[in-house]
């Protein structure tokens, strides 16, 4: 397996682990800190200085709505 799959299936599992942390009992802040946990999973980038609505690659993460994640 590349290197590139490695990696690609690493951020894939953090965004699974993620989808199973049971979120009614965290604070919006920490949500709002794992949604971008997720984002930049998904982007394989650090998205955090990224505008709202900048990203086109993700229609799955309404990101056209809200910054992805």
């Amino acid at each position: 397996m590349l290197a590139s799959d490695k990696i690609a299936k690493a951020f894939e599992a953090i965004c699974e682990e993620v989808d199973k942390i049971k979120k009614d009992d965290l604070s919006e802040k920490t949500k709002k800190r794992l949604r971008t946990v997720v984002s930049i999973a998904k982007h394989q980038s650090d998205i955090r200085g990224a505008k709202k609505g900048s990203c086109k690659a993700h229609k799955s993460c309404k990101a056209h709505k809200k910054k992805c994640g």
